[in-house]
């Protein structure tokens, strides 16, 4: 087994430019795109009932959502269906998946997969398919190899399990939860003029897998499996060893940590090849000179709205929790520019309480690429900690005289509380000092907004960044992430 694990680094997959198919199950509750993570990005038809659940856990614990199939062997051409020669199996190959069946079916019911004609009982096509299924009675799988079949193991209901098929030259074998169930022996070329694979029934969309798929990868040319194993305890990689970010390579390794997230996150959304290499140096730079100015600890909640390449990649949080996205889409999203508000129903949840800073030693700050009707940031009910913004984080920014924050293009605005008595907020690259906060109130527990002002009055402005957490000198980070916003504009083509 060739993945290359690190408590440093995200996993890589050694074997990834083998893989030829790669579902991992990951999206919205209900969805149908379904998207193929592997390099080819190969296209899938989404067919009757399959969509992402996120009903069940993941087999990780929490996770992004699964693939969800047919609720009864009733419901049929419930599946999802490819068309590529990468699933042409002429020598080694490994298929594997989680399954969750929900009910022991009969006569050779849960087909997970079957690839090429109809491989069934007498059918001509034994000799060129492959099938992944139950057996007659329902309660052990059954696996064909181009005409040679299987049957071995368990089928278990309502929990995950890991099953993997891997043929090294004739030999194919077939494990459970990295246990050897059984093997056998066949080298024939698999699904050689067909080119389906169809996941969830037959091709005909009979006799149908009955419950959830998680992380399926087919990987053509390799038997990772050859004897028992320890099944993976985290989803597949995405990433090979030539987009790893080595520390020796001058990356720091907490910057190193969130490109390989965004440029994970970018590939899900159907966005291979990871980031620029002017963009990642930008990023590092940026998360280098935070630590240099003794700025870096106090950041706690912060997003970079941009330089990724989707805005799955640019809703990967820099520091804390992610936002919940409210109703932006791509089409809101610039790689340059940042995330763009509608003035109406567009905001981001920071997931950071209102009080998780304490009163006197706390900052919120945005970066504006255009200033429209202003910045608005804040937490609803909060009460007064900084009287000239209304309310405790409501940033709104817009009462301060000039320059108008219409007028506010490519800087910093925010606040950053001092001391009991006093704190600076920074616009248009002045810091104005000395305003006085109404004493003896303080903050509710109410989440952070970005976008809104915690009392649903939002702003259409865009913006590149955002940062919560305790108190910091406002001009320093200005500068870094001026010069972040700079060199990611001049990396990207």
């Amino acid at each position: 087994m060739t993945l290359v694990w690190s408590p440093d680094y995200a996993p890589v997959d050694g074997d990834f430019d083998s893989v030829s198919l790669l579902l991992k199950g990951e999206g919205t509750n209900g969805s149908t795109t379904i998207l193929d993570s592997s390099s080819n990005n190969l296209s899938v038809s989404v067919n009757g009932n399959t969509q992402i659940s996120t009903a069940v856990s993941t087999p990780f614990g929490a996770g992004d959502g699964v693939l969800k199939f047919s609720t009864s062997t009733a419901i049929t051409n419930t599946n999802l269906k490819l068309n590529s020669s990468d699933l042409v199996f002429d020598a080694d190959f490994t298929f594997e998946t989680w399954c969750y069946a929900t009910q022991l079916p009969t006569g050779f019911q849960n087909t997970i997969t079957e690839h090429g004609a109809n491989v069934n009982a007498g059918s001509t096509a034994f000799s060129t398919g492959f099938a992944v299924r139950a057996d007659n009675a329902g309660t052990s799988w059954n696996i064909n190899v181009a005409g040679t079949s299987l049957t071995a193991g368990t089928i278990v209901t309502n929990q995950w399990t890991h099953l993997a098929v891997s043929r090294e030259g004739s030999i194919f074998k077939f494990f459970l939860d990295g246990v050897l169930q059984g093997f056998g022996t066949n080298s024939n070329i698999v699904n050689p003029s067909q080119l389906n694979c169809n996941i969830g029934s037959r091709p005909d969309g009979d006799r149908p897998f009955v419950g959830y798929l998680s992380n399926l990868r087919i990987t053509k040319g390799v038997a990772r499996y050859t004897e028992n194993f320890d099944v993976p305890t985290a989803p597949f990689p995405i990433l090979s060893p030539s987009t790893r970010i080595e520390v020796g390579d001058g990356f720091d390794v907490e910057a190193a940590n969130y490109i390989l997230a965004v440029e994970a996150a970018d590939a899900t959304a159907g966005q291979s090849g990871g980031l620029e290499a002017g963009v990642r140096t930008a990023i590092n730079d940026f998360v280098v000179g935070c630590k240099s100015d003794g700025i870096w600890n106090a950041i706690k909640a912060s997003c970079l709205l941009s330089g990724a390449r989707t805005l799955e990649g640019a809703l990967v949080p820099l520091k804390g929790g992610a936002p919940t996205n409210f109703n932006f889409t791509s089409s809101d999203y610039d790689r340059e520019l940042g995330l763009v508000g509608d003035g109406s129903t567009k905001y981001l949840d920071s997931n950071r309480a209102n009080n998780a800073d304490p009163d006197a030693n706390n900052h919120n700050a945005i970066y504006m690429t255009t200033g429209a009707n202003g910045g608005k940031m804040g937490a609803s009910n909060n009460k007064i900690r900084n009287s000239s913004f209304g309310n405790r984080t409501t940033t709104y920014f817009t009462g301060f005289g000039s320059p108008s924050l219409a007028s506010v293009n490519n800087s910093l605005v925010g606040h950053t509380r001092i001391s009991s008595s006093e704190y600076t907020y920074y616009i248009g690259d002045t810091p104005r000092t000395g305003v006085v906060p109404q004493a003896g109130q303080s903050a509710s527990s109410d989440n952070v907004f970005i976008f809104d002002d915690g009392f649903g009055s939002r702003t259409s402005s865009r913006f590149a960044f955002y940062s919560i957490g305790e108190s910091l000198d406002l001009a320093l980070l200005d500068t870094r992430v001026s010069n972040l916003m700079t060199a990611i504009g001049a990396a990207i083509p």
